[in-house]
């Protein structure tokens, strides 16, 4: 048996560092590169603990899809409770979110987990589900921010949205570092413009051209 590595927090449990343990290894060599007995060793269990708690890769890949959405969900209702109460600025949410999307540091993985949709129909299936969780949170955000429109274009609105959002979670996978603070803030920016709501925020809507130089 593996002696438990100092890497991992005191009562994290096997189920809780084997996925972490993929999260790295899936991200850093990819899905098929890594092997099961690496998992067990980068995880400090055994290769029996492994196929005790999960069927095998695919289903590793699946425990870190719904807990990836899981959280990412979460963090964006809260944001879109507080809109609805008044007490964040519909700019302030864009933001919120946008930073939120560019703090990926599983931008290597999420490809590798893409990659694997595509060829495993099981692990395509719940990823779209998965993926139609957070679809559906900007949908509500959409909404939050254009009562008024209708139904159609409240979707384009969400798809509009939704791809900006993913995009700028890969933009720090494939660019130089990125200034988190300035992204978010020109992002919130474009998209009140895109939504037709920059007049409710005019004083802080300046794009900041430091970004684009």
């Amino acid at each position: 048996m593996n002696r438990v590595s100092r890497k991992y927090a005191e009562g994290e449990s096997p189920r809780e560092r084997i996925v972490n343990a993929a999260r790295r290894l899936f991200g850093s060599k990819g899905f098929y590169a890594t092997t099961t007995a690496e998992l067990a060793v980068e995880a400090a269990v055994s290769i029996g603990q492994i196929y005790r708690l999960f069927t095998g890769k695919d289903d590793i890949i699946l425990a870190i899809v719904e807990e990836n959405v899981r959280v990412r969900v979460a963090g964006m209702y809260s944001i879109f409770d507080a809109v609805e109460r008044g007490d964040l600025a519909m700019f302030d949410a864009i933001k919120a979110i946008a930073g939120s999307s560019l703090d990926n540091t599983d931008s290597s993985l999420f490809y590798e987990i893409l990659a694997e949709a595509c060829r495993n129909p099981l692990v395509a299936e719940r990823f779209e589900a998965q993926t139609a969780f957070y679809r559906e949170g900007i949908r509500r955000l959409a909404a939050l921010a254009r009562p008024d429109v209708s139904s159609a274009e409240l979707e384009a609105y969400s798809d509009i949205m939704m791809a900006c959002f993913i995009g700028l979670g890969h933009r720090t996978a494939v660019s130089p570092p990125v200034d988190a603070e300035a992204t978010s803030h020109n992002t919130a920016c474009l998209m009140m413009r895109a939504l037709g709501l920059a007049e409710q925020d005019g004083a802080s809507c300046k794009v900041s051209r430091g970004q684009f130089e």
